[in-house]
């Protein structure tokens, strides 16, 4: 009498909890990780196949991968870093070669008003006004007359004595040099002393 309240009373358990049955045991599955044997009948392939060596091969492995992948970014921020700097740089020099292609076919124009200014005063003012407008784009003229001869700003056209001037010292300046924001863009063509 007591066997049968006993599987009536399992009875009702298993019809309510139906899907209890189907799942499997939650303490059968955790059998290897308890102690229990490899051969227990755990259900789950990968618990069998956890490793500490493989795990650790994995993770180093893992790791590399990961490292390689911060380098490949940093080598390729540098990269575009340096393209930027390169494509700010040609910027700056075609600016500065237009610049100079301007300044250079402006130069004739600035000879003769030299010239010029030379037998008229008005004509100093106007030369001034472009010199002026022209220094403002980087344009300054070279200081040549009492320099010691400098042939990275000056070309000697020849030599002349002088007892007054120290060897090597410009004495006469033929034609005015340039720079352009520090860079010669013509040379200063002058006369250079010698000793008798």
């Amino acid at each position: 009498m007591k066997a049968k309240y006993n599987e009536k009373k399992i009875g009702p358990s298993e019809k309510d909890g139906k899907a209890r049955s189907d799942k499997a045991d939650p303490l059968s599955e955790a059998g290897p990780l308890m102690g229990e044997g490899a051969e227990g009948g755990s259900s789950d392939p990968d618990l069998l196949d956890l490793d500490p060596r493989e795990l650790s091969k994995e993770l180093e492995e893992a790791r590399l991968e990961a490292e390689e992948m911060n380098d490949l970014l940093l080598r390729c921020r540098a990269e575009l870093d340096n393209t930027l700097k390169r494509a700010a740089r040609e910027k700056e020099a075609l600016s500065f070669r237009a610049s100079e292609r301007v300044i250079t076919k402006l130069l004739p124009v600035l000879d003769s008003l030299d010239q010029a200014a030379k037998q008229v005063e008005g004509m100093e003012r106007v030369r001034r006004q472009l010199l002026d407008v022209l220094g403002t784009e980087g344009l300054a003229p070279i200081v040549a007359i009492g320099e010691k001869f400098d042939p990275y700003r000056h070309e000697a056209l020849m030599m002349v004595e002088s007892d007054e001037c120290e060897e090597g010292t410009v004495t006469e300046e033929v034609l005015r040099g340039y720079a352009l924001n520090s860079r010669v863009i013509r040379f200063s063509k002058v006369l250079v002393s010698k000793k008798r």
